[in-house]
């Protein structure tokens, strides 16, 4: 078997025996807790130190640990061997049996253990908690992620190297490690079995909306970071937001349509503003087979500068004006925060409407019909209020004249979450791309434009908003199944009878327009039943059993608050008024705490008293943009919470930004200052954390 001594040797490795790896290139790294601070993984991945150890005979044991894992010494004894008798390998040893260096140990280098000197790998038992663990891929300038397993079972296994799980810390030898390690099994068995939430939405939010998402069966967790799947019953929902949303767009005009994913550098590159915006988020194709492109073609993270030269071909006339289109697509924007599913990720869906006007005026009227647009969405559908409003001068869209905004702020934590945003360009673009017109009066002029987008943010914005600690809570206009029917056998019962009663509850339900179904699976019991739809957000449960077939009922029990309640089928007529009852529950409940979460504040030390309750700030502000800067600086310095990594996933500043000047705007006495520099206040501003 050839040595493996060089970075792309050991991934042609990995392919060749079928492991698949996602790959992170950084500068070199030779300790885990620059590792650390370079990559950031999921909450399933483990970060890996890797330690060389030589017994006094010269036998060599490469030891695997989880990062966080206080090593004793006690766990030799556990697989024969004394801690006496142990020591770290000196580096010209590690280079002599790994051909690698201190800073630079990794399981793949035992490939080029030609003497076969390394009697054993011990793997901790900690990483058995983790679906992947990352190693170095023999150089230190890059690291990959793959999968416990595969490392286990595949590659160790094929350069026949023993592994033992050992437990490697010292309070854990009190008991025999096979002890421990079978503990653990079965804990973690346990753990992936468990259907309900484990974790409190107040004692740990970032983990319980990981829980959440993925027990519900919104999402699943892919091979390349930043990347989901949306299963069915996720997708389901964003397929009644583009019905809905199709229906208003398309009653004024707008048609969809469809662009290629992919732009020339030149086309990136025409507008320079907006190309900065997005400079650092682009991902580019490279190759094609073994060939290198003559020229590198981005991935689009937005398509103003591919859509535009196909407006300035069709528009000649102010006769052509409007054009009025949009796109449902997908978008990749390689993030270098860290991603969380719905809220952040390298790719995503959306919509993007682009249109171009005559006039500002039409286009401005555009910009705010849209904004009203999404407002609907995120009430009628969601059931999620939100805060309509201006971006300030530094946060509006790159290249544009400026950008409108919902935003909605996420109770548990007071962070700000931008919702959906429409944006007016003026006429930058048009005079870009040469979108120019004949008006009226045989004068040619450049084109008003707007593009505006909500994409599947939308949908991690609904899970924090409404969940609770069973799991999600679906508001009834986009749950799939809005009344899941569950048949409760009865030794007395006949099957026919309840198949025949739960049908006929079926499709009477399904004649007045409510999304019913029966879940008539026979390898589960109604309570396990009653517990998963409960965990996936079903607005109504309907039981049927013994009793309410004698008595011509269903027992009906509300999601929303448990509450239980037996119903006639002849007013099973009344289903939809009790969806849409609930659905405006959720929404009240929403508001109250939404606006709960907003303090108004007049001073810096009222601002940072705020901001530390986790709530964002209502202020008086100059509109100065030097003004603005320092308040993200003061309060980040100032703040209790400091920027921080909260189970992998997201990164969260501890700083305050502008989340939007609201549209609504209380009067300011004409000598109110601004709370920060003490200059005369022109607007109310919305600050706050933000994800």
């Amino acid at each position: 078997m050839d040595n493996l001594v060089t970075k792309q040797a050991c991934l042609d490795r990995l392919t060749q025996l079928g492991i698949q790896y996602v790959l992170h290139e950084h500068e070199p790294t030779p300790s885990i807790a620059e590792v650390q601070k370079l990559v950031k993984f999921e909450a399933n991945t483990a970060y890996v130190k890797n330690l060389f150890y030589v017994d006094k005979k010269s036998n060599y044991y490469l030891v695997l640990a989880n990062a966080d894992t206080q090593i004793g010494k006690l766990f030799w004894k556990s697989i024969g061997l004394s801690s006496g008798n142990m020591r770290l390998t000196a580096e010209d040893k590690i280079q002599a049996v790994l051909k690698s260096s201190k800073g630079n140990v990794n399981p793949f280098a035992l490939v080029n253990d030609e003497a076969d000197q390394v009697r054993k790998v011990i793997i901790d038992t900690e990483l058995a908690k983790f679906e992947r663990v990352s190693f170095h891929p023999i150089e230190n300038t890059a690291t990959i992620e793959i999968k416990l397993e595969d490392l286990k079972e595949n590659f160790l296994k094929s350069i026949k190297k023993e592994y033992s799980l050992v437990d490697l810390r010292d309070e854990a030898q009190e008991k025999p490690v096979e002890k421990q390690v079978e503990k653990q099994v079965e804990k973690d068995d346990k753990e992936k079995q468990t259907l309900s939430i484990t974790i409190k939405k107040s004692e740990n939010f970032s983990k319980w909306y990981q829980q959440v998402i993925t027990k519900s069966e919104m999402i699943e967790y892919y091979d390349i970071s930043g990347c989901y799947i949306l299963r069915p019953w996720s997708y389901s929902i964003w397929d009644h937001v583009q019905t809905f949303f199709n229906g208003l767009i398309q009653g004024i005009g707008v048609e969809n349509c469809y662009f290629p994913m992919f732009l020339t550098s030149k086309q990136l590159n025409k507008e320079k503003d907006h190309v900065e915006g997005f400079k650092a988020e682009v991902a580019w194709v490279t190759k094609y087979g073994d060939s290198d492109l003559n020229e590198h073609i981005a991935i689009r993270p937005t398509s103003e500068t591919i859509m535009y030269p196909a407006y300035s071909k069709w528009v000649k006339s102010h006769r052509d004006l409007p054009v009025k289109l949009n796109q449902w697509t997908n978008i990749v924007r390689w993030e270098f925060k860290f991603p969380t599913p719905f809220i952040r990720t390298r790719e995503f869906l959306w919509q993007e409407g682009h249109t171009a006007h005559a006039t500002r005026e039409e286009a401005v009227k555009e910009v705010y019909t849209i904004l009203d647009f999404y407002e609907r969405i995120y009430a009628e559908l969601y059931a999620v209020p939100v805060i309509k409003g201006l971006k300030t001068e530094s946060e509006k869209f790159a290249g544009g004249d400026f950008t409108s905004t919902v935003e909605t702020i996420i109770p548990q934590n007071g962070r700000g979450l931008q919702a959906a945003t429409s944006h007016h360009l003026g006429q930058n673009f048009s005079k870009m791309f040469n979108i120019t017109f004949e008006d009226d009066k045989k004068q040619t002029q450049f084109a008003w434009q707007t593009s505006w987008g909500i994409s599947t943010r939308s949908l991690g914005a609904m899970v924090m908003v409404h969940g609770d600690d069973k799991g999600l809570v679906l508001p009834p206009k986009v749950a799939r199944y809005q009344i899941v029917i569950v048949p409760v056998i009865h030794k007395d019962l006949q099957e026919q009878d309840l198949v025949a009663y739960t049908t006929k509850v079926r499709d009477t339900l399904l004649q007045l327009g409510v999304r019913a179904h029966i879940d008539d699976r026979d390898n589960y019991n109604p309570g396990w039943k009653y517990n998963h739809w409960e965990l996936k957000g079903v607005p109504l449960r309907a039981e049927v059993g013994k009793e309410e077939i004698k008595n011509g009922e269903v027992r009906i029990v509300q999601r929303i608050d448990n509450k239980k309640f037996q119903i006639k089928l002849d007013n099973l007529k009344d289903i939809p008024d009790l969806l849409a009852d609930l659905h405006q529950q959720l929404f009240q409940r929403a508001k109250v705490n939404l606006q709960s979460r907003i303090k108004k504040a007049y001073n810096w030390k009222d601002f940072m008293a705020e901001l530390n309750q986790q709530n964002s700030i209502l202020t008086p502000w100059c509109q100065v943009d030097q003004c603005e800067q320092q308040v993200k600086k003061k309060s980040g310095a100032e703040s209790k919470e400091q920027d921080q990594e909260e189970d992998g996933q997201v990164h969260l500043t501890g700083s305050a930004k502008t989340l939007c000047m609201p549209l609504e705007q209380d009067p300011l006495d004409a000598d109110t200052k601004c709370f920060n520099c003490g200059e005369l206040a022109k607007k109310w501003v919305l600050w706050g954390r933000s994800y």
